[in-house]
Protein backbone atom coordinates (compact mmCIF):
# COMPACT_ATOMS: atom_id res chain seq x y z
CA UNK A 1 0.00 0.00 0.00
CA UNK A 2 1.39 3.41 -1.02
CA UNK A 3 1.74 5.82 1.90
CA UNK A 4 -0.13 9.12 1.46
CA UNK A 5 1.93 12.17 0.58
CA UNK A 6 2.78 14.37 3.58
CA UNK A 7 0.59 17.40 4.12
CA UNK A 8 2.06 20.56 2.65
CA UNK A 9 0.95 24.05 3.61
CA UNK A 10 1.59 26.54 0.79
CA UNK A 11 2.29 30.06 1.97
CA UNK A 12 4.92 32.45 3.33
CA UNK A 13 2.76 35.18 4.88
CA UNK A 14 3.37 35.95 8.59
CA UNK A 15 -0.14 34.83 9.57
CA UNK A 16 0.13 31.42 7.93
CA UNK A 17 3.70 30.94 9.18
CA UNK A 18 2.46 31.62 12.71
CA UNK A 19 -0.31 29.01 12.35
CA UNK A 20 2.12 26.44 10.91
CA UNK A 21 4.66 27.04 13.68
CA UNK A 22 1.99 26.52 16.34
CA UNK A 23 0.93 23.25 14.72
CA UNK A 24 4.53 22.02 14.56
CA UNK A 25 5.05 22.97 18.19
CA UNK A 26 1.90 21.42 19.67
CA UNK A 27 1.08 18.51 17.33
CA UNK A 28 3.42 16.09 19.16
CA UNK A 29 1.77 16.93 22.50
CA UNK A 30 -1.54 15.53 23.71
CA UNK A 31 -3.21 18.92 23.93
CA UNK A 32 -6.54 19.33 22.12
CA UNK A 33 -6.36 21.94 19.37
CA UNK A 34 -9.13 24.27 18.22
CA UNK A 35 -8.81 25.65 14.70
CA UNK A 36 -10.62 28.95 14.08
CA UNK A 37 -11.19 30.18 10.55
CA UNK A 38 -13.82 31.07 7.98
CA UNK A 39 -15.07 28.50 5.52
CA UNK A 40 -12.51 27.58 2.90
CA UNK A 41 -9.42 28.55 4.94
CA UNK A 42 -8.05 25.00 5.06
CA UNK A 43 -9.07 23.82 8.52
CA UNK A 44 -9.26 20.13 7.59
CA UNK A 45 -5.86 20.31 5.90
CA UNK A 46 -4.38 21.66 9.11
CA UNK A 47 -6.18 18.96 11.10
CA UNK A 48 -4.55 16.34 8.84
CA UNK A 49 -1.21 18.02 9.45
CA UNK A 50 -1.72 17.82 13.23
CA UNK A 51 -2.48 14.10 13.01
CA UNK A 52 0.47 13.48 10.71
CA UNK A 53 2.90 15.22 13.04
CA UNK A 54 1.41 13.76 16.23
CA UNK A 55 3.01 10.38 15.66
CA UNK A 56 -0.17 8.60 16.75
CA UNK A 57 -0.56 5.14 15.17
CA UNK A 58 -4.35 5.22 14.87
CA UNK A 59 -6.62 6.67 12.19
CA UNK A 60 -7.55 10.24 11.35
CA UNK A 61 -11.36 10.29 11.70
CA UNK A 62 -13.07 13.44 10.37
CA UNK A 63 -16.61 14.19 11.54
CA UNK A 64 -18.72 17.07 10.24
CA UNK A 65 -20.93 17.88 13.22
CA UNK A 66 -23.24 19.94 11.02
CA UNK A 67 -24.02 16.88 8.90
CA UNK A 68 -24.93 14.55 11.79
CA UNK A 69 -28.68 13.77 11.93
CA UNK A 70 -29.94 15.10 15.26
CA UNK A 71 -31.61 11.82 16.25
CA UNK A 72 -28.47 9.78 15.49
CA UNK A 73 -25.72 11.90 17.02
CA UNK A 74 -25.20 9.65 20.05
CA UNK A 75 -25.22 6.46 17.99
CA UNK A 76 -22.81 7.84 15.41
CA UNK A 77 -20.39 9.34 17.91
CA UNK A 78 -20.52 6.79 20.72
CA UNK A 79 -21.67 3.65 18.91
CA UNK A 80 -24.50 1.32 19.96
CA UNK A 81 -25.11 -2.27 20.94
CA UNK A 82 -27.33 -4.69 19.10
CA UNK A 83 -31.00 -4.17 19.97
CA UNK A 84 -30.42 -0.74 21.58
CA UNK A 85 -33.11 0.73 19.34
CA UNK A 86 -35.22 -0.15 16.31
CA UNK A 87 -33.07 -1.23 13.34
CA UNK A 88 -30.00 -1.74 15.58
CA UNK A 89 -29.47 -5.24 14.18
CA UNK A 90 -25.82 -5.45 15.26
CA UNK A 91 -23.38 -3.74 17.58
CA UNK A 92 -21.52 -0.89 15.90
CA UNK A 93 -18.62 1.25 17.19
CA UNK A 94 -18.94 5.02 16.87
CA UNK A 95 -16.55 7.62 15.49
CA UNK A 96 -14.88 7.96 18.89
CA UNK A 97 -13.89 4.31 19.04
CA UNK A 98 -12.82 4.46 15.39
CA UNK A 99 -10.34 7.19 16.36
CA UNK A 100 -8.84 5.17 19.21
CA UNK A 101 -5.05 5.74 19.29
CA UNK A 102 -5.55 8.27 16.51
CA UNK A 103 -7.14 11.70 15.95
CA UNK A 104 -10.82 12.64 16.08
CA UNK A 105 -11.46 15.76 14.03
CA UNK A 106 -14.76 17.51 14.84
CA UNK A 107 -15.50 20.03 12.11
CA UNK A 108 -18.27 22.65 12.51
CA UNK A 109 -18.19 22.08 16.27
CA UNK A 110 -20.70 24.89 16.86
CA UNK A 111 -23.36 22.67 15.26
CA UNK A 112 -23.13 20.13 18.09
CA UNK A 113 -26.15 20.47 20.43
CA UNK A 114 -25.45 21.55 24.00
CA UNK A 115 -26.70 18.26 25.49
CA UNK A 116 -24.28 16.30 23.33
CA UNK A 117 -21.45 18.64 24.30
CA UNK A 118 -22.01 17.53 27.93
CA UNK A 119 -21.78 13.85 26.98
CA UNK A 120 -18.70 14.36 24.84
CA UNK A 121 -17.05 16.39 27.59
CA UNK A 122 -17.46 13.48 30.01
CA UNK A 123 -15.85 11.11 27.53
CA UNK A 124 -12.91 13.45 26.95
CA UNK A 125 -12.40 13.82 30.69
CA UNK A 126 -12.75 10.13 31.59
CA UNK A 127 -11.34 8.62 28.38
CA UNK A 128 -14.21 6.14 28.50
CA UNK A 129 -17.09 5.77 26.08
CA UNK A 130 -20.41 4.04 26.62
CA UNK A 131 -22.08 2.69 23.50
CA UNK A 132 -25.80 3.42 23.40
CA UNK A 133 -27.54 0.60 25.28
CA UNK A 134 -24.43 -0.59 27.14
CA UNK A 135 -23.52 -0.18 30.83
CA UNK A 136 -19.84 -1.12 30.61
CA UNK A 137 -17.40 1.58 29.42
CA UNK A 138 -14.75 1.11 26.77
CA UNK A 139 -11.37 2.78 27.16
CA UNK A 140 -10.33 5.18 24.42
CA UNK A 141 -7.09 7.04 23.80
CA UNK A 142 -7.51 9.74 21.22
CA UNK A 143 -6.37 13.19 20.20
CA UNK A 144 -9.15 15.69 19.62
CA UNK A 145 -8.94 18.47 17.03
CA UNK A 146 -11.96 20.72 16.52
CA UNK A 147 -12.79 23.64 14.24
CA UNK A 148 -15.18 26.57 14.32
CA UNK A 149 -15.73 29.57 12.08
CA UNK A 150 -16.14 32.19 14.81
CA UNK A 151 -14.01 33.14 17.80
CA UNK A 152 -14.71 30.80 20.78
CA UNK A 153 -15.56 33.69 23.12
CA UNK A 154 -18.36 34.80 20.80
CA UNK A 155 -19.77 31.27 20.59
CA UNK A 156 -19.73 30.94 24.36
CA UNK A 157 -21.34 34.36 24.82
CA UNK A 158 -24.07 33.34 22.37
CA UNK A 159 -24.70 30.10 24.32
CA UNK A 160 -23.71 28.03 21.29
CA UNK A 161 -20.80 26.38 23.08
CA UNK A 162 -20.70 25.48 26.77
CA UNK A 163 -17.93 27.20 28.72
CA UNK A 164 -16.57 23.98 30.22
CA UNK A 165 -16.69 22.15 26.89
CA UNK A 166 -14.99 25.02 25.07
CA UNK A 167 -12.24 25.17 27.69
CA UNK A 168 -11.68 21.43 27.28
CA UNK A 169 -11.36 21.38 23.48
CA UNK A 170 -9.46 24.68 23.23
CA UNK A 171 -6.20 23.52 24.75
CA UNK A 172 -4.47 25.48 21.99
CA UNK A 173 -6.33 27.92 19.71
CA UNK A 174 -4.89 28.36 16.22
CA UNK A 175 -6.29 31.17 14.05
CA UNK A 176 -6.34 30.52 10.30
CA UNK A 177 -6.38 33.83 8.40
CA UNK A 178 -8.70 34.60 5.47
CA UNK A 179 -7.01 34.50 2.08
CA UNK A 180 -7.35 38.27 1.57
CA UNK A 181 -5.03 38.75 4.57
CA UNK A 182 -2.32 36.46 3.21
CA UNK A 183 -0.68 38.82 0.68
CA UNK A 184 1.64 37.01 -1.73
CA UNK A 185 0.20 33.63 -0.69
CA UNK A 186 -2.66 34.24 -3.12
CA UNK A 187 -0.30 34.07 -6.09
CA UNK A 188 1.69 31.17 -4.62
CA UNK A 189 -1.48 29.14 -4.11
CA UNK A 190 -2.80 30.00 -7.57
CA UNK A 191 0.46 28.86 -9.15
CA UNK A 192 0.37 25.69 -7.01
CA UNK A 193 -3.15 24.78 -8.16
CA UNK A 194 -2.36 25.68 -11.77
CA UNK A 195 0.66 23.35 -11.76
CA UNK A 196 -1.51 20.57 -10.37
CA UNK A 197 -3.72 21.07 -13.42
CA UNK A 198 -0.65 20.96 -15.68
CA UNK A 199 -1.00 24.67 -16.49
CA UNK A 200 0.97 27.85 -16.08
CA UNK A 201 -0.25 31.36 -15.35
CA UNK A 202 0.08 34.03 -18.03
CA UNK A 203 0.90 37.72 -17.78
CA UNK A 204 -1.43 39.95 -15.83
CA UNK A 205 -2.97 37.08 -13.86
CA UNK A 206 -1.43 38.11 -10.56
CA UNK A 207 -2.96 41.60 -10.81
CA UNK A 208 -6.41 40.05 -11.20
CA UNK A 209 -5.82 37.60 -8.36
CA UNK A 210 -4.70 40.26 -5.91
CA UNK A 211 -7.44 42.66 -6.99
CA UNK A 212 -10.18 40.34 -5.77
CA UNK A 213 -11.34 39.86 -2.16
CA UNK A 214 -11.73 36.02 -2.16
CA UNK A 215 -14.78 35.69 0.11
CA UNK A 216 -14.65 31.90 -0.41
CA UNK A 217 -10.97 31.82 0.58
CA UNK A 218 -8.71 28.96 -0.59
CA UNK A 219 -11.61 26.75 -1.64
CA UNK A 220 -12.84 29.45 -4.01
CA UNK A 221 -9.34 30.07 -5.39
CA UNK A 222 -8.89 26.38 -6.17
CA UNK A 223 -12.26 26.27 -7.94
CA UNK A 224 -11.43 29.42 -9.92
CA UNK A 225 -8.17 27.89 -11.16
CA UNK A 226 -10.00 24.70 -12.15
CA UNK A 227 -12.61 26.70 -14.09
CA UNK A 228 -9.91 28.85 -15.71
CA UNK A 229 -8.12 25.66 -16.78
CA UNK A 230 -11.26 24.53 -18.59
CA UNK A 231 -11.41 27.94 -20.34
CA UNK A 232 -7.77 27.95 -21.41
CA UNK A 233 -7.96 25.48 -24.36
CA UNK A 234 -4.49 24.07 -23.89
CA UNK A 235 -2.58 27.34 -23.53
CA UNK A 236 -1.57 29.26 -20.40
CA UNK A 237 -4.21 30.67 -18.10
CA UNK A 238 -4.66 34.33 -19.03
CA UNK A 239 -5.95 37.22 -16.91
CA UNK A 240 -9.31 37.38 -18.71
CA UNK A 241 -9.84 33.69 -18.01
CA UNK A 242 -9.35 34.27 -14.30
CA UNK A 243 -11.88 37.12 -14.40
CA UNK A 244 -14.36 34.94 -16.28
CA UNK A 245 -13.77 32.04 -13.90
CA UNK A 246 -14.45 34.26 -10.89
CA UNK A 247 -17.68 35.46 -12.48
CA UNK A 248 -18.80 31.87 -13.06
CA UNK A 249 -18.61 31.08 -9.33
CA UNK A 250 -21.18 31.29 -6.56
CA UNK A 251 -19.47 33.90 -4.38
CA UNK A 252 -21.92 36.55 -5.51
CA UNK A 253 -24.73 34.78 -3.63
CA UNK A 254 -23.46 36.23 -0.38
CA UNK A 255 -22.44 39.66 -1.66
CA UNK A 256 -23.97 42.85 -0.36
CA UNK A 257 -24.65 46.33 -1.70
CA UNK A 258 -23.85 49.78 -0.42
CA UNK A 259 -26.71 49.67 2.12
CA UNK A 260 -25.36 49.44 5.71
CA UNK A 261 -26.72 46.85 8.10
CA UNK A 262 -29.40 47.89 10.60
CA UNK A 263 -28.17 48.61 14.10
CA UNK A 264 -24.79 49.96 13.04
CA UNK A 265 -23.40 52.84 15.09
CA UNK A 266 -23.26 56.33 13.59
CA UNK A 267 -19.46 56.20 13.70
CA UNK A 268 -19.32 52.90 11.83
CA UNK A 269 -21.73 54.18 9.19
CA UNK A 270 -19.65 57.37 8.80
CA UNK A 271 -16.44 55.35 8.37
CA UNK A 272 -18.22 53.18 5.82
CA UNK A 273 -19.44 56.19 3.85
CA UNK A 274 -15.92 57.66 3.78
CA UNK A 275 -14.61 54.33 2.47
CA UNK A 276 -17.31 54.20 -0.22
CA UNK A 277 -16.60 57.81 -1.21
CA UNK A 278 -12.89 57.06 -1.68
CA UNK A 279 -13.68 53.96 -3.74
CA UNK A 280 -16.16 55.83 -5.92
CA UNK A 281 -13.68 58.66 -6.50
CA UNK A 282 -11.18 56.09 -7.78
CA UNK A 283 -13.64 54.08 -9.85
CA UNK A 284 -13.50 51.20 -7.32
CA UNK A 285 -9.89 50.54 -8.37
CA UNK A 286 -8.16 48.76 -5.48
CA UNK A 287 -4.64 50.12 -6.04
CA UNK A 288 -5.66 53.76 -6.50
CA UNK A 289 -8.12 53.67 -3.59
CA UNK A 290 -5.57 52.11 -1.24
CA UNK A 291 -2.99 54.74 -2.26
CA UNK A 292 -5.50 57.53 -1.68
CA UNK A 293 -6.30 56.22 1.79
CA UNK A 294 -2.64 55.56 2.58
CA UNK A 295 -3.06 51.83 3.28
CA UNK A 296 -2.04 48.50 1.79
CA UNK A 297 -4.44 46.76 -0.57
CA UNK A 298 -4.94 43.85 1.83
CA UNK A 299 -5.96 46.37 4.50
CA UNK A 300 -8.43 47.91 2.06
CA UNK A 301 -9.95 44.47 1.34
CA UNK A 302 -10.27 43.84 5.07
CA UNK A 303 -11.96 47.22 5.63
CA UNK A 304 -14.33 46.62 2.73
CA UNK A 305 -15.25 43.19 4.04
CA UNK A 306 -15.89 44.58 7.52
CA UNK A 307 -18.11 47.23 5.92
CA UNK A 308 -20.18 44.57 4.14
CA UNK A 309 -18.75 45.36 0.69
CA UNK A 310 -17.06 43.25 -1.94
CA UNK A 311 -14.83 45.09 -4.39
CA UNK A 312 -15.69 43.06 -7.47
CA UNK A 313 -19.45 43.52 -7.06
CA UNK A 314 -19.22 47.25 -6.38
CA UNK A 315 -16.84 47.70 -9.32
CA UNK A 316 -19.33 45.92 -11.59
CA UNK A 317 -22.20 48.05 -10.28
CA UNK A 318 -20.05 51.15 -10.89
CA UNK A 319 -19.43 50.09 -14.50
CA UNK A 320 -23.11 49.38 -15.08
CA UNK A 321 -24.09 52.75 -13.62
CA UNK A 322 -21.48 54.52 -15.71
CA UNK A 323 -22.61 52.69 -18.86
CA UNK A 324 -26.26 53.42 -18.06
CA UNK A 325 -25.49 57.09 -17.53
CA UNK A 326 -23.59 57.20 -20.84
CA UNK A 327 -26.51 55.60 -22.66
CA UNK A 328 -28.89 58.14 -21.11
CA UNK A 329 -26.73 61.07 -22.20
CA UNK A 330 -26.39 59.64 -25.72
CA UNK A 331 -30.14 59.14 -25.96
CA UNK A 332 -30.76 62.72 -24.84
CA UNK A 333 -28.40 64.06 -27.49
CA UNK A 334 -30.08 62.00 -30.22
CA UNK A 335 -33.52 63.14 -29.12
CA UNK A 336 -32.43 66.75 -29.25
Amino acid sequence: MIAPAPVRIVGVSPAIRRATELIERFAPTGLPILLVGATGTGKELFAHMIHEQSGRPGRFVPVNCGALPRAMIESLLFGHRRGAFTDAHESVPGFIEAANHGTLYLDELASLPLEDQVKLLRILESEEVYRVGETEPRRVDLRVVCSVQERPARLVASAILRVDFCERVAGVVVILPPLCDRGDDICLLADHYARRQGKRLGQGVFDVLTGYGWPGNIRELRAVIERATALSDGGPIEARMISDAIGLGAAELGETTETPLPGWSARKIEERECLIAACRANGWHAGRTAATLGMARVTLYRRLKAAGLLLRTEKRIHRLRTRSLGDTVATSILEE
